[in-house]
């Protein structure tokens, strides 16, 4: 597709509930229902998407905006900034490899296996 199909598309509004969001995003309920309370998410009431023959109680999550949103973020950020955990994460488990000796087995040498059995 496209990059202006792919921007129409997510004109489509896209509703989803807290249960699926949290299904999506893997984020716990309390944590998002938190998220909600606070404003942090996109949200709109069914009265608000679908007319006046709808509750005005229920809050939708509207998925699209929430992924331009996180789109909008990730390219704020430097790329640097962005691979600085992965290698900060690879630091540490290589310090912790060498603190405990150990080698995954697909590293290890025939001759190592034969001398540690």
């Amino acid at each position: 597709m496209s990059e202006q199909v792919l921007r129409l598309l997510f004109k489509i509004p896209d509703p989803i509930t807290i249960r699926e969001f949290c299904h999506r995003t893997g984020k716990s309920e309390s944590s998002v229902r938190k998220l909600v309370d606070r404003r942090r998410l996109p949200i709109r009431t069914e009265r608000q998407l679908n007319g006046e023959g709808f509750s005005d109680m229920r809050l939708m999550i509207m998925w699209n905006e929430w992924l331009e949103m996180i789109y909008d973020v990730n390219e704020k950020i430097p790329s640097t900034e962005r691979m600085g955990w992965k290698s900060s994460w690879f630091k540490r488990i290589n310090k912790l490899r060498e603190d405990l000796k150990v080698v995954p087995d697909e590293f290890q040498s025939m001759s190592e296996i034969l001398e540690n059995t």
